[in-house]
């Protein structure tokens, strides 16, 4: 039996090896950075929440007003509420469901990650509202199907939230609030 060597064949099995164990030291020191530099899931929710906690309320908080535009005015005390709306949403949640977007809520806190699926570097609660504007309009946008995705999973409870509050329904057109709603 003959073999032929050449040099399009891919890589040699050393090769292989030795970028598994690279790409495994890359793994690993991302876990053990996110961890030492406190990017690792808080354990505590934000006062006043049963689940959305701090750093949560931080990067939803610009968001808010742009994933919901159009369906409120766009105060203060209507995005906190929407955000109080989604928090009650997520406490009829499965607990994996919540993990997972625990874990996209925490990977957007790091501008690599964050750059990735929105295609911008600079945390939301820094950019001006047009920064963020362009950002929500090129994250909605973007060819990747996991930016997308990322994008449904913060959208859809926050829009849900909101749309079960009575001013959400009155902005839809509906005669009331549905008759079957989780209330605390």
């Amino acid at each position: 039996m003959t073999t032929i060597d050449s040099p399009s064949a891919g890589i040699s099995r050393r090769d292989f090896i030795r970028f598994g164990l690279i790409g495994g030291a890359v793994v690993a020191s991302g876990a053990t950075l996110s961890t030492l530099t406190g990017c690792a899931r808080e354990s505590q929710p934000a006062s006043g929440f049963r689940h959305l906690r701090d750093s949560d309320l931080t990067l939803l908080r610009p968001l808010a007003p742009w994933l919901l535009a159009g369906a409120f005015e766009p105060t203060p005390a209507n995005v906190d509420h929407a955000l109080r709306q989604m928090d009650l949403l997520l406490d009829s949640a499965v607990p994996g469901a919540r993990a997972e977007l625990y874990k996209l809520l925490d990977g957007l806190h790091l501008a690599p990650m964050r750059w990735f699926l929105t295609s911008s570097w600079r945390a939301f609660d820094k950019q001006t509202p047009e920064q963020l504007r362009d950002t929500v309009r090129n994250w909605s946008e973007r060819g990747i199907g996991l930016s997308r995705l990322a994008l449904r999973a913060i959208c859809q409870p926050l829009v849900w939230g909101w749309y079960l509050t009575e001013e959400g329904v009155r902005h839809t057109g509906y005669p009331g609030t549905p008759k079957k709603v989780v209330t605390a």
